[in-house]
């Protein structure tokens, strides 16, 4: 019987075994690599939040409790009216019931992050949703001058001159202190109606100005955007001469040491040097003139040898050939038959 079950065990599908095994241990390399993403062994909580506008924050930005970031923004999507901001909130915090929620500027270039205010008794379970009446969107400047330019025109100057002036009347038997209080907002109301016009005319320049840096307001990121950048590479360029700097200085350091090492070697050795330069400067008139002097001589003897393969030369005070032609056959004998003689 044993010895069928050990046949049994041996017909098994070595191909399945393998499948399945190589499927186990990707299984657990991945549960490994996303132990956090996991719900029953992440440390960190998902909420929402609902806000009116985004404001300009991004997936992965920080989420921060009194200073500290807890977690980070995992999703942002439209939900009917409003935006949802869906985050990871770690750290042991357990928020309340009550607990609101804004979206905070993080850096003066405009880094947004979603900072929490834990509050209320009770606690928000994961996937729980903070209404969008506890939750507060980010004021920018644009919209700040808008609100101002709108609010500052529909001001009746007449009827706030008015009614200050009233007011000063009316609070005449006060004491002097008061009295002095109010007669100032007298003379401030009366400043502002008459500079009525040329306050509208501010508030008008301040709109256009927003108007302007609204629709540049791209061109203004890019800018910033290129600053960044310039300031990285100045940064890189800093870390380079800082680096020139060091290698220069323990070149300077191998150097000293080299002289140092060779001293004996190289006290002759500038000696010697020394001597050849005080003689070839004692000789300097002497160099010059024959440099001087060379000049010709090698402009004529170019001109010798610059014909062919020959050169020319003449001899001065030499008589001509073809006189003294004959003596010097006399002298030598007649030529050797088949050689021509001299003039033919």
């Amino acid at each position: 019987m044993r010895s069928e079950m050990m046949r049994g065990n041996d017909t098994r599908d070595p191909f399945r075994a393998g499948l399945v095994g190589t499927t186990v241990i990707l299984l657990a390399v991945l549960a490994t690599l996303n132990i956090e993403a996991l719900p029953f062994l992440s440390s960190h909580s998902t909420y929402r939040a609902l806000f009116t506008d985004s404001g300009g924050l991004r997936t992965g930005d920080v989420v921060e409790v009194a200073g500290v970031d807890c977690g980070s923004v995992r999703r942002i999507g439209i939900e009917g009216a409003t935006v949802a901001v869906d985050f990871d909130l770690g750290c042991g915090v357990t928020p309340g019931r009550d607990t609101t929620a804004r979206i905070a500027t993080a850096t003066v270039l405009g880094a947004r992050h979603l900072r929490l205010q834990p509050a209320g008794t009770g606690a928000l379970r994961p996937g729980d949703t903070i209404g969008v009446e506890r939750t507060t969107s980010p004021y920018n400047l644009t919209d700040a001058l808008s609100d101002l330019d709108r609010t500052a025109g529909n001001i009746d100057t007449d009827q706030l001159s008015r009614s200050m002036r009233v007011l000063a009347g009316t609070l005449q038997q006060t004491p002097d202190d008061i009295r002095a209080a109010v007669d100032g907002v007298g003379r401030l109301s009366a400043t502002i109606a008459e500079r009525d016009q040329q306050l509208r005319d501010l508030l008008a320049h301040a709109g256009k100005v927003t108007e302007v840096l609204s629709q540049r307001s791209g061109q203004l990121n890019t800018l910033i955007i290129d600053a960044g950048a310039v300031l990285g590479e100045l940064q890189d360029r800093r870390a380079a001469v800082s680096t020139l700097f060091t290698n220069v200085s323990a070149l300077a350091t191998q150097l000293n040491g080299l002289v140092r090492d060779n001293e004996a070697q190289l006290g002759p050795t500038l000696d010697r040097v020394n001597a050849v330069l005080g003689i070839l400067r004692e000789n300097s008139d002497n160099i010059a003139t024959a440099i001087g002097r060379l000049g010709p001589y090698m402009t004529e003897l170019g001109e010798a040898v610059a014909s062919g393969p020959f050169f020319n030369s003449y001899i001065q005070n030499l008589i001509p050939g073809q006189i003294i032609a004959p003596y010097v056959d006399a002298a030598l004998g007649p030529p050797a038959p088949g050689i021509p003689q001299g003039g033919r």
